[in-house]
């Protein structure tokens, strides 16, 4: 299944995280698998937000 949000041109880790949680998480729950380039700079960013708000 695939979610698209319209966003800006740039979009940084916590706006992803914060994309993630409310259009993929709340419904599906966690993802068996996400298909990412592993950029340890947004990876850090993006877990470090999604699981502070937690």
């Amino acid at each position: 299944m695939v979610h698209l949000a319209p966003v800006a041109a740039e979009v940084t880790a916590d706006e992803s995280a914060e994309l993630f949680l409310d259009l993929v998480f709340r419904h599906h729950g966690l993802p068996e698998s996400i298909v990412s380039d592993r950029d340890p700079r947004f990876t850090s960013a993006f877990w470090t937000k999604g699981q502070s708000d937690q």
